[in-house]
């Protein structure tokens, strides 16, 4: 069943830290922008089919499944061709960063971040009709 169109786009963050979740959704939500969040890989699957949302936010080191996992099971089915995904984590290694941009990966950020920095970093991923 298709979602209806919604006036603002959503943006899925998929983060086990409850207390950055939380953070995250505030700032985006602050800025004009619906947000869930989603607490580990098998629910932002969920979330993907359920809600289509614009951008994704992803963790990469999360309990039940990784954000590798995610990427590589969007980019497998053809779903990260049209859901960016800005890679949020804190590894900082440049395999893991461009094994994350192999995968489709449109982003990726290290913690600690600045939420206006990540806030635009979405912004610039939504498409002109949506932002």
């Amino acid at each position: 069943m298709a979602t209806p169109p919604r006036k603002r786009p959503l943006v899925l963050v998929v983060e086990d830290d409850p207390t950055l979740g939380d953070v995250m959704l505030t700032a985006l939500k602050d800025d004009g922008l619906d947000a869930k969040l989603a607490h580990d890989g098998d629910e932002a699957m969920r979330d993907v089919d359920d809600l289509s949302p614009s951008v994704m936010v992803l963790d990469l080191m999360m309990p039940k499944r990784d954000g590798f996992s995610v990427l590589r099971e969007l980019r497998a089915d053809g779903r990260i061709s049209h859901l960016p995904v800005i890679v949020v984590t804190a590894i900082f290694g440049m395999s893991e960063r461009l094994y994350a941009t192999e995968l489709g990966a449109a982003d990726y950020v290290t913690k600690p971040f600045e939420l206006d920095d990540l806030i635009t970093r979405v912004r610039a991923l939504l498409s002109p009709t949506a932002a």
